[in-house]
């Protein structure tokens, strides 16, 4: 399939064929009546205005088992982010390779935001000491943050926070498949 029709696209995420033919037209992306749109357009197009083609600096704070897997996963670098540093206040885990990258303690952090001009933080640390390193990540000038740690964070308003959380993710997708009737336990 080369070509993709906006009812096609509008059933996939559930919206109105209309709304896809305007929302594509706003982002110059130009369909053909009968035909629909280029796949290979489409893509380009949006990675282009979801700034998947730039590249994106970060770092990494905590390298916990959930930290760690984030630092090993391949598949940042294709929506164009790239860990430049990966820190850790356990000195046990200061010095270990996880995936491409070597834990450095977190008093590297600084330099390492300076040097790289990072704006855009991983956090991944415990719920006690979240606020605290996130507090101490601004004050460096990050500007981001995706937080995987389970706490809302303070930030002040020019700084943006994604939260992750698990637990609460896991409790939509169970509610959801209860809703649907789907057995989850065996009977």
């Amino acid at each position: 399939m080369t070509f993709v029709s906006s009812a096609h696209l509008a059933g996939v995420v559930g919206v109105d064929a209309t709304m896809v033919r305007k929302d594509l037209a706003a982002v110059a992306i130009a369909g053909r009546p009968k035909v629909g749109y280029f796949i290979g357009d489409v893509l380009s197009q949006l990675s282009g205005v979801l700034g998947l083609t730039d590249r994106n600096d970060a770092i990494l704070v905590g390298c916990g088992d959930l930290g760690s897997a984030l630092a090993r996963y391949p598949g940042f670098a294709r929506l164009g982010l790239r860990l430049v540093g990966v820190f850790d206040t356990d000195y046990a885990k200061v010095g270990r390779t996880i995936g491409e990258h070597i834990v450095l303690p977190m008093e590297k952090c600084k330099s390492v935001t300076r040097i790289f001009r990072v704006k855009l933080a991983v956090l991944a640390v415990p719920t006690r000491a979240a606020q605290n390193v996130a507090d101490w990540l601004v004050s460096q000038g990050i500007c981001g943050i995706w937080n995987f740690a389970p706490v809302d964070l303070r930030v002040p308003p020019d700084v943006v926070v994604r939260n992750e959380n698990l637990a609460l993710g896991l409790a939509q997708l169970l509610h959801q498949l209860r809703s649907r009737g789907v057995a989850l336990a065996p009977s």
